[in-house]
Order: structure tokens, then sequence, then C-alpha cells
């Protein structure tokens, strides 16, 4: 039985290959001239290189459907239809996803990017760039923060604040979990200055806190404390939820009050916040006492009392 599926299988990826083959063949014989064409059918050569990138993918022959992805790209160019271009741009990107090709899918997915803007597609170009990021924030997270950047940037020039905040919000976080907290400090700012001008207060709330949470991280409480003050005179912060719990945690780090300090960071407001922000609060030590790794208190937490891996579950950081 499974010698006669695997037969049916490679029977299949044969007649695909076969089906991509002679749409090649018929690719050229659009692209000829004689006496009687004076031009090629660059139309016609495009939807069978299209037809052979398909029977090649089905066929899982990688290298051949990126080809003829490639070549459908280049043909497009020619004859002018960047839009077009750019998705067999991105299409041939797919293709080397799949083979593992990762820098070579960046590349052409950047490649592809840069022709939707062309185009006049900012919006799709940089919805591309967020979608190569997703890609390889896991495994290469300074490749993906480069590409958010830009994404952000694309976002920029057709003047969308929501979706810079978006992309560069998406960049701090990355910079967090690599630990460039400087660098993540200039670039939340940016995000909340972007929330500010599209007046999402509440997401701006947020990243205030999340802003706070860095600067404690690196032990620099004048900072945290300069920053929080100099963000009481934006519209809805100074008298919100997030406010009060911020100045809470500030005054416990300026007096040393561990114990105040751990019952404000396991409030509701600092165990929902993003996953990086609620790593932060996680593994903050407050001084006057020494936290384990889980964000427990050494010198406070008694054999009852509610651990903070507990107070910030698994699932949220």
């Amino acid at each position: 039985m499974a010698s006669n599926f695997h037969g049916k299988q490679h029977s299949f990826s044969d007649r695909k290959l076969s089906e991509g083959l002679e749409h090649i063949r018929l690719a050229e014989k659009c692209m000829k001239t004689s006496l009687f064409k004076w031009k090629p059918d660059v139309d016609g050569a495009v939807d069978e290189y299209r037809k052979a990138a398909t029977s090649f993918k089905n066929a899982k022959a990688y290298d051949e459907a990126k080809d003829m992805y490639l070549k459908t790209a280049e043909l497009q160019q020619q004859c002018g239809a960047t839009f077009h271009a750019a998705k067999s741009f991105e299409q041939a990107a797919m293709i080397c996803k799949e083979n593992k090709e990762i820098d070579q899918c960046l590349h052409l997915m950047q490649t592809a990017a840069v022709m939707f803007q062309e185009h006049g597609t900012p919006d799709t170009a940089a919805l591309t760039l967020d979608k190569a990021a997703k890609m390889v924030e896991m495994n290469q997270p300074e490749k993906a923060i480069d590409i958010y950047l830009k994404a952000c940037d694309v976002a920029e020039i057709e003047d969308r604040p929501r979706q810079c905040a978006e992309y560069i919000g998406k960049a701090a976080r990355l910079m967090i979990r690599c630990r460039r907290f400087e660098d993540a400090v200039k670039t939340l700012k940016k995000e909340i200055d972007y929330y500010t001008e599209c007046e999402n207060f509440e997401l701006l709330n947020k990243v205030i806190m999340g802003t706070v949470l860095v600067h404690l991280t690196q032990e620099d409480y004048v900072a945290a404390d300069l920053f929080f003050k100099s963000c009481l005179t934006l519209t809805t912060f100074g008298c919100s939820e997030e406010a009060g719990a911020l100045e809470d945690l500030l005054t416990a780090y300026d007096q040393g009050d561990e114990e105040m300090g751990r019952r404000t960071l396991k409030l509701p407001l600092f165990k929902y916040l993003d996953n990086a922000f609620a790593k932060l609060a996680r593994d903050l030590v407050i001084p006057g006492g020494a936290v384990t790794p889980t964000g427990n208190s050494s010198s406070l937490q008694s054999p009852g009392e509610e651990s903070a891996g507990e107070a910030f579950p698994d699932g949220l950081c």
C-alpha cells in the first residue's frame, strides 16, 4: 500500500515537471520573432513562465520554480508592470523560504517592497517588509529590527502615524529582547510620539510604562523619574491608572521599599503588558533585597506566599 502511494506521488511530480518544461517551451516560443512576427509576445511569455513556476512548485522543484518567478519578474519589469513584477519577486521569496534560503528570501522581499513603493502602493510595501521581519524575528532579531525600522520609514513618508507606531514598536521590543536598552529607549520615545500624533492614548500609556521599566532595568532611577514627570503633561496620562502605578513604583524604588515595589509590580497593569515589558517587570530588582531570576523576593517571600512566577504566568511572559 505504501509503495503504491509513493508511486503515485512520484508519478504526480514527474507529470508536473513535464508540464513545467512544456510551459517553458511555449514561453520561449512566445519570445521568438520572425518575418511575420516582429515583436515578441511578452504577455504570453509571462503567462507561460508563471504556469511553469506553479508546476515546478507543485513538483517541489523549488530551484526551478524560483527561477521561473524571477524570469517572470524580469519580463514584467521590462514592460513597465512594476506592481506585478513586485508580486513575482514576493512569490520567488516565498519559494526561498520554503527552501530554507532565508537570506535570499529577505533580499527578494525587500526588493519587492521597493518596487511596491515605486508603483505608488506604500501600504503594500510596508506590509511586505512586516512579513519579512516576522520570518526572522525569532532566529535573527537584529535583521528583523532593521526591517521593521524600514517599514516605519515607508509608513512615515505617507504620514501614517498609527502604522509607524506599530512597526517601530515591534523593533523596540526586539531591542529589549537583545538587551539594547539605550536604543530601545530612543525607539520607544518615537513610538510615543506616533501614538500622541494619532491620539491612541491607551497604547501610549502602556509604552510609557514600558519605557520607565527599561530605565529601571538599567538601574537609572533618575532617568526613569525625569521621563515619567515629562509625560505627566501628555493628554490623559497624568490622571491615568498607569501614572498612579508608576508613581508608586518609582516611590518604592527611590525609598528602597521592596515590599511596596513587589506589590505594585503584581498589579494587573504590569502583569498584562506586552511580553517584553512584562518580563522586565518580573525581573526588576528593587533596592532593598535580592530578586531571583523568576522575580521572587528572597528576603520577603514566605513559604505560603504567591510566587512572582505565578503572578506572571508563562503564557504572558
